[in-house]
């Protein structure tokens, strides 16, 4: 294994620090999630037929950012589905490295890479298939690798490549708060694979040596010893270009195996899709060569005892164990004749197959820009290929040969692209923009699920399409799944009965926190409760609730200096119960409106929230929240309501003030209001770390009246705490049921 992650371990060991490292973080501007309810974001079931499917409409070739649930139609393999959850999703721009925060271990970043909402990209930086001008060495200069494993790369001497700089400036200026990127190499596992915001680690590495493509130096010690058993320097000529075509087909190979890998990798992570930034020259597909798999007849003549440069440039005495005397010859042959016998064509198709199953789209960007020449010119082999061989290694016997060349790698990238439903951006000597495009791509988006009308686990692939009602709107979306197995549903199940239900509601308390949007401008939130009957009945009715708030940078905007809303509730399939109005301003930033109607009662229901700024603007937000009512039995006390907190500190006056954004400061108070019905009831309460134990810090639990709501509230002082997340827990007790609320908050500087 050491040998095939040489060049993976800097770039690992560093990606591993930024994740070691605890940092302040943003939450996600919606209601905290709350122990047995369902939340007001759209929360994925894991029932075995529900489907997601992200879904890319284009007029004009602009996204479309007006489309309705009814505007779309899914099928599946031909079969009407009904769409049972839809979000509209617009991804903000980028800002500074300095501003995002990172998941604090892997299991973070694989949570908050499950999550539908953060666009996903890996930059693979296919170091076998890049040409760094200023660093590369041929075979006639090239430098015998080490017996003991491949150095680390070294720091690249000079000025960045065109290609460097596009990417560090993809990384510091267009990569949003919200995203998460991976960086990988044809010689990592997809294992390995660490998705994080702050990526220092990758510019690091894009500051050394990484591109390898016309060098055969510091290999590791397989690759280095195809180069012992057949020296390209023997006088004789027995194994011209025999090496070097076994490295080319090793690397290329290496290369494919590790991008299937790495799409099934992101298949396992979420159905949406996710971005493959594919950096890379393209490749040849070698296909079978018998010429390379002749017989020899002859084998290197064994080295003599004597003095020889060793690992580190130190001279050493014996035998040099990277010359053919000390290479196992057999091992060697059985390589020869795999290699020779590969067909990477097919290799490749498979790997095709994979990223779409996985809804992994491959965005290509060929290094070089526009190039004329596959080959640079000042490449000097010191001998050819055999003759008769059909790949694109040593070197060209003429310019047409070479453009060809060119002309078969760049159209493996522009298959990539357009099988997969990726951009090709392999031709244009603007990579700063073609770097942007891919970003951009995946900026605007509608998320849709349903439930499969065909519900058997028996692993089929089912074909999905999505079609706009809308004439003009092209549409791009995944072009299917594979259903799970039996044993799959099986195992999911057995994983759901071990599962510690508080422990699962920590962490999904906790992971809202870094879906918080800071700059967002006004964000919407909503969920529900009870109040009592205007006719006193003993039978308490939903009320539902929704909060508009401001965010601080935004109220600073002429724009923003006054807002109105226009609140209206709606029935699942779409009549209008009521509309209200609400207002802010940069002084009074946030609002709470409680929703009543007769036709209120258990299922889903839609509130839509537009909200228009300074009178003469253009500013107009608009969102829609869906809201469960949960049923209840006749009888039964119903269950808490979603909980609504209120901030008060140095910005909002002496009263509280409703809030969205779970950071607080601890010059401030916060208090978390729950909505409550039935008789008997008592509260306790108190403040978790992250692990959940609890924390010696006063909780006040008080039960409170208003306009015929009952409110289970707690309320803390937040000056003892440090710089951390916590999680407040309010447990409400009716005789022996208890029901326990969880909202997290995090304490910023």
């Amino acid at each position: 294994m050491r040998s095939r992650m040489a060049v993976a371990v800097a770039l690992a060991l560093a990606l591993a620090c930024v994740l070691g490292a605890v940092q302040a973080a943003i939450g996600d501007g919606q209601p905290p999630p709350q122990a047995g309810a369902d939340q007001q974001r759209p929360t994925f079931r894991s029932e075995v037929n529900f489907v997601r499917v992200d879904v890319y409409p284009y007029a004009n070739g602009r996204p479309v950012p007006d489309l309705r649930l009814e505007d779309f139609e899914i099928l599946e393999d031909g079969v009407a589905q009904k769409i049972a959850t839809f979000e509209h999703i617009v991804v903000r721009g980028g800002t500074a490295p300095a501003e995002r925060v990172d998941p604090r271990n892997v299991r973070e970043s694989n949570q908050m890479a499950g999550d539908p909402r953060n666009r996903l990209f890996v930059l693979f930086l296919d170091t076998y298939h890049v040409t760094d001008p200023a660093g590369w060495h041929n075979i006639r200069s090239r430098t015998p690798g080490s017996t003991a494993g491949r150095m680390p790369p070294q720091q690249r001497m000079g000025p960045p490549t065109r290609i460097d700089q596009a990417l560090s400036n993809l990384l510091q200026r267009t990569i949003g708060p919200d995203d998460l990127i991976a960086a990988m190499t044809p010689d990592m596992a997809a294992r390995e694979l660490t998705f994080v915001r702050r990526p220092e680690a990758i510019e690091e590495f894009l500051k050394t040596a990484w591109a390898q493509r016309f060098s055969a130096d510091n290999l590791d010690p397989e690759l280095e010893s195809y180069f012992s058993c057949y020296p390209p320097d023997d006088p004789f000529h027995r194994f011209d270009g025999i090496a070097e075509e076994m490295l080319a087909r090793e690397r290329e190979g290496r290369t494919l195996r590790t991008l299937r890998d790495l799409v099934r990798r992101l298949g396992e992570l979420r159905e949406e899709r996710k971005g493959v930034l594919l950096i890379s020259e393209g490749w040849g597909l070698f296909g079978p060569n018998q010429t390379l798999a002749r017989r020899l007849e002859d084998r290197p003549v064994p080295q003599r005892p004597g003095v020889y440069v060793g690992p580190g440039g130190k001279p050493a005495t014996g035998t040099d164990p990277r010359n053919a005397s000390g290479a196992d010859w057999q091992k060697c042959e059985a390589a020869r004749v795999r290699l020779a016998n590969i067909d990477d064509a097919r290799e490749f198709r498979d790997m095709l197959d994979e990223a779409n199953r996985a809804n992994a789209s491959f965005y290509p960007v060929d290094p070089r820009g526009l190039a004329a020449l596959d080959t640079p010119i000042e490449y000097n082999p010191i001998n050819t290929p055999p003759p008769g061989d059909p790949a694109q290694v040593g070197r060209p016997t003429s310019v047409v040969v070479d453009q060809a060349r060119l002309r078969e790698r760049l159209e493996t990238l522009q298959t990539a692209a357009v099988d997969t439903d990726g951009l090709t951006l392999a031709n244009t000597n603007d990579l700063d923009a073609s770097l942007k495009r891919v970003v951009d791509d995946l900026s605007e988006y509608y998320l849709l699920g349903y439930y499969s009308t065909h519900a058997a686990a028996d692993g089929t692939y089912r074909r999905i399409t999505v079609r706009v009602k809308r004439p003009g709107v092209d549409v791009r979306t995944r072009r299917g799944y594979r259903a799970a197995t039996a044993a799959e549903v099986a195992a999911r199940a057995r994983a759901s009965v071990l599962a510690d239900p508080e422990t699962l509601a920590r962490d999904a308390a906790l992971a809202s926190l870094d879906r918080i949007r800071p700059d967002a401008l006004p964000r919407f939130g909503a969920g529900f409760g009870w109040e009592t009957a205007p006719d006193g009945a003993s039978e308490p009715r939903p009320v539902l609730w929704i909060v508009g708030e401001l965010d601080s940078a935004a109220a600073r905007l002429p724009e923003w200096r006054t807002g109105e809303a226009t609140i209206t509730l709606k029935t699942a399939q779409g009549a209008s119960l009521l509309s209200e109005r609400a207002s802010i301003t940069s002084q009074a930033r946030a609002f709470v409106r409680f929703l009543s109607h007769a036709d209120l009662r258990a299922g889903e229901f839609l509130v839509r929230a537009q909200m228009q700024g300074e009178a003469g603007s253009l500013a107009d937000v608009t969102e829609q929240l869906r809201i469960t009512v949960p049923a209840r039995a006749a009888g039964t006390d119903p269950p808490p309501g979603q909980p609504l907190t209120f901030r008060r500190g140095p910005y909002t006056g002496p009263a509280f003030q409703p809030t969205l954004d779970m950071r607080f400061r601890r010059a401030e108070r916060i208090r978390v209001d729950v909505s409550v019905a039935g008789s008997d009831v008592s509260l306790s309460a108190r403040l978790l770390d992250r692990k959940g134990q609890p924390l010696q810090v006063p909780v006040t639990a008080a039960l409170r009246e208003e306009a015929g709501r009952r409110f289970a509230a707690a309320e803390i002082a937040l000056a003892p705490l440090a710089l951390a997340d916590y999680l407040i827990e309010l447990s409400i007790h009716r005789g022996q049921r208890v029901d326990r609320v969880i909202v997290p908050i995090r304490i910023v500087p």
